[in-house]
């Protein structure tokens, strides 16, 4: 039994041994493992400088592609090809700018980084060339288009000529920042950036040649267009100049910010940048260029004023005095108006008075005010041109406004109703107060003031209760069925003869009118003037209240008799 026993243990002891050393052995080899593919990817990562590196080598590819396709072609396709060979060109320069500028910016040394500075090195100096050259050729395609050009040419030839400027300026970028990266080699820079300077300003003058030419192109062609106003051909010519005069300015700011770095004076390209515009930018804005613009219009300004002022002061004096004739003028026209139209018999409605006074003082004003407007020289036929499309503009904006206006004239001819009278429209009561051509201002009998717009009324029903110089007033009187009508009647036609106010002719009335359920109903109409309406409605009803009671004569009200009847009932 012991000896089974030590059997069992020396078999387990082997399984275990047996165990152990394989799971060692399979540990080691997934260690080494996984540290040979750790290293294989270390050693097969991308460098980020090898790849600029590689993609360096591709866009030379294809510079030295593009140059063999160019010496076989001609025309338009050669054109097309060399402005592919500048786009990548550029492309390359930066590339190689960013390679330079990333191997500098390394702090190790290693054989490495040793290989990687030289390489840095050869091509920081190919590049030198290559992007003078490059400038070179950019800036000989930079001329100003010809005006002979149709519109569709002429701005074709200045985007061409933008798009050329804007690969110049990043030329000269790309060149500033080798030049600077060659210090950090301390590759000698002296000459390079004495051409630089001199290259920057001759650049500078260039740019500023082309946008006096293109000014004064602006120039020719609004003249051009003022003397030949329907010709559509000049007229296009003008709007792609002034468009592309600002864009052509817009050009010219990042030379003068790499003047600014290169400490060379840029005040008076600033100067005639916004001298060109009209606008002041904050890339031209400095302190010295708003200065020496503000001492420039200042002087221009009193050289103006000591040649021109005395002509100036007369002209000025001349139009004030045109205006005061006129002014008087008006006052004396209007009183003359106002005066016939009074004297005159024509039937003319209160607005329509104000509005024809006001009408002559108004036309004698402008008329005046045009006068004096020539005198000074302003031209009449674009002003009043003008003054047609304003009103045009209003015209449309003002559509209800017109609406109103257009009731108003309607009103004024018409003559529905005037100031004084007292009207019902747009169901509302009162005496019209002021009268406008766009709206008309009622007072209702509580003191309220309503401004209704005059397109509300025309449209409306009007009832103009004090349009005629008499009315009459309609009233309804009762007595009881047991007193005399005929007295009732004599009564009545007595109050009618005896009171002041009410009219002789027409005839007053007096008749009975029905038979009611409570009274014999009697119908007063007298005839009075407009103005004693109510007076003689109150005063007459008072006073039939008074005769009534003293002839005893009585004013039933309603009443009903109930009759109760009293029924017994009978038991079966």
């Amino acid at each position: 039994m012991i000896t089974k026993n030590i059997s069992m243990l020396l078999i387990l002891a082997v399984f275990f041994v047996v165990v152990v050393s394989n799971f060692q052995k399979t540990f080691a080899e997934e260690t080494k493992s996984a540290t040979v593919a750790s290293a294989k990817t270390q050693t097969t990562a991308p460098d980020p400088l090898e790849n600029t590196l590689s993609k360096i080598a591709e866009q030379r590819a294809a510079i030295e592609s593009l140059k063999k396709r160019i010496n076989t072609s001609e025309g338009i396709s050669r054109q097309v090809l060399q402005k592919r060979l500048e786009d990548t060109t550029l492309k390359w320069l930066d590339l190689g700018n960013n390679y330079v500028r990333e191997v500098s910016e390394q702090q190790e040394s290693t054989p490495e980084m040793s290989r990687q500075r030289e390489d840095a090195k050869d091509i920081l100096r190919e590049q030198l060339d290559v992007v003078n050259s490059t400038i070179k050729g950019l800036r000989s395609r930079s001329k100003m288009p010809a005006l002979e050009l149709s519109a569709t040419d002429l701005a074709a030839a200045y985007i061409d000529l933008l798009e050329t400027q804007g690969a110049v300026n990043q030329a000269y970028e790309i060149l500033v920042k080798d030049i600077g990266l060659a210090r950090t080699f301390e590759i000698d820079t002296s000459q390079m950036e004495a051409s630089l300077k001199e290259s920057i300003q001759d650049l500078a003058v260039s740019r500023s040649i082309l946008l006096e030419i293109l000014l004064q192109n602006v120039k020719a062609l609004k003249e051009s267009s003022s003397l030949s106003p329907d010709d559509k051909e000049l007229k296009t010519k003008l709007t792609v100049a002034n468009k592309y005069l600002r864009q052509l300015a817009d050009k010219f700011t990042p030379v003068l910010r790499l003047m600014d770095g290169l400490a060379i004076e840029t005040s008076s390209y600033r100067e005639q940048i916004v001298n060109s515009t009209g606008t002041i930018s904050a890339d031209v804005a400095e302190i010295n260029v708003v200065k020496d613009l503000l001492v420039g219009w200042g002087k221009n300004f009193w050289e103006a004023l000591v040649q021109d002022g005395p002509d100036l002061i007369f002209k000025l004096i001349l139009f004030l005095l045109i205006l005061y004739i006129a002014n008087k003028l008006s006052q004396i026209f209007k009183k003359i108006v106002e005066n016939n139209l009074e004297r005159s018999q024509l039937q003319l409605s209160e607005l329509l008075r104000r509005m024809v006074v006001s009408l002559v003082r108004n036309i004698i004003l402008i008329i005046g005010c045009l006068i004096g407007l020539s005198q000074i020289g302003i031209s009449l036929g674009p002003l009043l041109a003008g003054f047609g499309i304003i009103g045009f503009v209003v015209g449309f904006a003002l559509q209800d406004s017109l609406s109103n206006f257009a009731a108003g004239m309607m009103i004024l001819i018409y003559r529905p109703y005037d100031v004084g009278d007292l009207i019902e429209a747009c169901g509302m009561t009162g005496r019209v107060s002021h009268m406008s051509l766009v709206n008309t201002t009622i007072i209702t009998f509580d003191n309220q003031t309503i401004v209704v717009p005059n397109n509300k009324i025309w449209g409306d029903v009007i009832k103009n209760v004090t349009a005629q110089t008499t009315r009459r007033v309609d009233m309804v009187f009762g007595i009881a069925y047991s007193d005399d009508v005929s007295k009732a009647e004599q009564v009545l036609q007595n109050i009618l003869k005896t009171h002041e106010k009410v009219l002789p002719e027409p005839e007053p009335i007096v008749r009975l009118h029905e038979l009611g359920e409570s009274s014999v109903n009697f119908i007063v109409r007298p005839w009075v003037n407009k103005e004693d309406y109510w007076d003689v409605y109150w005063d007459i009803t008072r006073t039939v209240k008074i005769v009534f009671d003293k002839e005893g004569i009585s004013i039933p009200f309603p009443q009903r008799d109930v009759h109760l009847y009293q029924t017994t009932s009978t038991e079966s």
